[in-house]
């Protein structure tokens, strides 16, 4: 045993030395190398210490090394480093990175299995891995080529998928395939332009695109042919190898034979267009000759034409196949869902109006005073009127021979005064008492005044008016409408009266007749938007505000009020844009007096009167479109304004007269049912639940969710 250690000791120790005579150092960190028959491990061991590099060695590594330099020769730490991965792959071995500076070294077919990180290592006799793809020549092709320009642990996979190359070998290796790969993958694809004469490029396009199957590819790939069918000159386009290009000319020469362009059936349902609307939009497009390159009808064929069918809203469409594909791309472009937008108008009109009247009335009438009157204003009563009145009863209450006692059948006196038809007087002044009592009933605002006769047998009458009246009015309309975009709608609020545009009578006054035209009064609302870039509307709008306005004894006819604004104007989704608006003031001072009496100071006010008036009217139109594309944007107008609606009829109490959620729920389906709980809130309704004969609770609709 001790001579077996003692060999083994003495075997230790030439190794170390010769490890140590082999890499002498130099100065400034180069090392001269100098190896015979040194063992590979302990080589790798000084080779870790000169470049500083940290090794995982699998047990496999062995054998002897001869390493040679010339003298005076030293190299720098990564000199000596590619001499050790050369020294590597000649003994079948090779580094494999697994850090910056971290390699494990293993057999040559294991380093390929493991693969190096691609660009990892710059070194030549490394193992790299390369993802080369390929533009016109074929992955298969170029991996059975290249498979005898590597060693035999290289690694050359196609992937015919994405044509590329996956290429695992030493790095000097991969930039000689690289350069090989670069030489062969080049381009000799040929173009060919094939023109039709009978049957539609788009038509055969599709047939060659079945007939070559999995050949196509991108443009020039080698193996791959391209087909592009040129609608405007009814030609097809081929590009790809030479022998590919001239095997398919023959087939579309055929096939342009064959393309007789036979009328065929098909039917395309609508899912949002009007069939009968679409119907003279292809009609004039087939009329037109649109579709000739795509295989018109020749002679002696049925003409193509389109129908529709309401029930259903489809299209029945008799033309070649080639045209139909063609009628069915414009008919799916139109096909769509299309926008609507809500217009909503605000109108607000505040007007206020003042108005003062003062004035006297006098009347003298007698047999020794002149007759004289004084009247100013137009204030109720008429001071002869009410004087006459006034004297007349007098007169009458004094004279007791007009008067008679009786009594009815439960015994009451009943005293009834007769007066003197006959008598001129009487008549007169029946008169005076019927108009003094019919202004008096018609007077508004303050009346003082007296009437009555003198000793001397004159009448007198003084009447003092004064009036002072203030209105405001404030008056807010909001119409609003939702239409499809480019469509008119029209929103009317109001009634229709009966407005007299002629008559005739006939003869001796009898047999006549007039003509009577309804005409429509109130907020009527008529516009048509349209949708442009931008999400802006332009509007064509109109907007009338009309209502009956006050009768005058002048005329029996109606008269009426009446606001338009008829514009074109745009604006921003959901932008509040004013239309227009009106302010309008008007002062009115008018002065009635006796001259130069009138103009008296102080005592002149008992000749005159005076009238004030004023009216100030401000009116303003707002204007808000909302498009809405979809059903969620229209959901969330609706809400708000059933939320809106629900409000103001909590405010006014009405449940009295029926309550809004009982009418969604009851006229259009109930929504989910609800029950009360102990503590006065509410549960959705379970299964196990009996079902509640009455309405859902207050505040519930459709989905849910109580205000």
């Amino acid at each position: 045993m001790s001579l077996k250690f003692t060999l083994r000791s003495l075997l230790a120790a030439a190794m170390v030395t010769t490890s140590l005579s082999g890499a002498a150092l130099a100065q400034d960190d180069r090392a001269t190398l100098n190896y015979e028959g040194a063992d590979l491990a302990a080589v790798a061991r000084d080779v870790s210490l000169r470049t500083k590099r940290v090794f995982v060695i699998d047990p496999r590594l062995s054998g002897r090394v001869t390493i040679i330099s010339p003298p005076g020769l030293s190299l720098t730490p990564d000199e000596v480093w590619e001499v050790f991965l050369s020294t590597l792959q000649v003994n079948g071995f090779a580094a494999v990175p697994i850090g910056d500076r971290e390699y494990k070294i293993v057999p040559s077919s294991q380093a390929i299995k493991d693969g190096g990180a691609n660009g990892a290592q710059t070194s030549g006799s490394a193992t790299v891995t390369r993802v080369v793809p390929l533009r016109y020549v074929g992955a298969q092709t170029a991996a059975a080529n290249l498979r005898g320009l590597v060693g035999d642990n290289a690694v050359v996979t196609p992937i015919v998928e994405s044509n590329s190359l996956i290429i695992v070998d030493s790095a000097g290796n991969v930039d000689r395939v690289l350069d090989v790969l670069r030489r062969i993958d080049v381009d000799d694809s040929v173009v060919r332009t094939v023109a039709l004469q009978n049957a539609a490029a788009i038509e055969v396009s599709n047939t060659l695109l079945e007939i070559i199957g999995g050949r196509g590819g991108e443009a020039g790939r080698r193996g791959a042919i391209n087909v592009v069918a040129v609608d405007s000159s009814n030609s097809i386009i081929l590009r790809g190898s030479a022998q590919e290009v001239q095997r398919l000319v023959p087939i579309i020469q055929e096939l342009d034979a064959k393309g007789t362009g036979q009328i065929a059936l098909d039917t395309v349902y609508l899912n949002h267009a009007d069939a009968e609307e679409m119907v003279p939009i292809i009609q004039q497009l087939l009329d037109a000759g649109y579709g000739d390159v795509a295989g018109a009808p020749t002679p002696g064929q049925m003409r193509p034409s389109v129908a529709f069918h309401n029930p259903t809203n489809a299209l029945i469409i008799n033309a070649p196949p080639e045209m139909q594909r063609i009628i069915r791309s414009i008919v799916a472009k139109l096909d769509i869902r299309r926008p609507q937008v809500q217009i909503e108008a605000v109108v607000v009109e505040i007007s206020n109006t003042t108005a003062r009247e003062l004035g006297v009335q006098y009347v003298t009438a007698g047999a020794d005073v002149p007759f004289s009157t004084a009247s100013f204003t137009g204030t109720s009563p008429n001071v002869i009127s009410a004087a006459g009145a006034a004297y007349f009863l007098g007169e009458e209450a004094n004279d007791a021979s007009r008067t008679t006692v009786s009594r009815d059948s439960n015994g009451n006196i009943i005293e009834t005064t007769e007066y003197d038809t006959n008598d001129p007087a009487n008549a007169v002044a029946g008169q005076l008492v019927e108009a003094a009592i019919s202004d008096l009933l018609s007077t508004n605002g303050f009346l003082i005044g007296g009437a009555g006769q003198l000793a001397s047998g004159s009448v007198y009458g003084v009447l003092l008016s004064a009036i002072q009246s203030d209105g405001d009015s404030n008056v807010l309309s909001v119409p609003s409408v939702t239409v499809f975009d480019n469509e008119t709608a029209r929103l009317q609020v109001g009634q229709e009266i009966p407005i007299v545009t002629g008559q005739a009578t006939g003869s001796d006054f009898q047999g006549g007749f007039r003509t009577v035209e309804r005409k429509d009064v109130g907020n009527i609302l008529e516009v048509t938007p349209q949708i442009n870039a931008g999400n802006v509307v332009s509007l064509k709008i109109k907007l009338e505000l009309s209502s009956i306005g006050a009768f005058t004894s002048l005329s029996d006819d109606i008269i009426t009020n009446k606001s338009v604004i008829e514009t074109v104007l745009a604006a921003d989704d959901g932008q509040t844009l004013v239309m227009g608006g009106l302010i309008d003031n008007n002062q009115r001072f008018s002065e009635a007096k006796v001259p130069l009496l009138g103009d008296i100071p102080l005592v002149g006010n008992l000749f005159k009167g005076q009238n004030r008036s004023g009216e100030e009217k401000t009116l303003m139109v707002f204007i808000r479109p909302t498009i809405l594309r979809d059903g969620y944007a229209a959901d969330g107008v609706t809400a708000r304004k059933y939320d809106y609606v629900q409000q103001q009829q909590k405010r006014q109490k009405l449940r009295n007269t029926g309550d809004l959620d009982d009418v969604m729920m009851n006229y259009l389906g109930s929504g989910e049912y609800v029950v009360p709980g102990t503590d006065g809130s509410v549960r959705p309704l379970d299964p196990e639940d009996d079902m509640p004969v009455t309405a859902p609770v207050e505040g519930q609709i459709s989905g849910g969710g109580s205000n």
